[in-house]
């Protein structure tokens, strides 16, 4: 898994949710915080991790061999 959610930092603003270009996160309705559903979507921009005021995105990169 490449993009995390902390959820004992996450505080449910839905800044990544509103901001990511690729759609990665929705809003689980149940707990009021975002979910990353479409992974594989995600383009490794940052965005999400730069507008989350407490970081609670964690993204590793993946790893590209030549």
């Amino acid at each position: 898994m490449y993009v995390k959610v902390d959820y004992h930092q996450c505080i449910g603003c839905k800044r990544c949710y509103q901001i990511c270009p690729m759609d990665v996160f929705v809003m689980d309705e149940e707990i009021k915080m975002p979910r990353v559903e479409y992974e594989e979507d995600c383009w490794f921009c940052g965005i999400c991790f730069i507008e989350c005021p407490k970081r609670a995105i964690d993204i590793t990169y993946p790893v590209t061999f030549w």
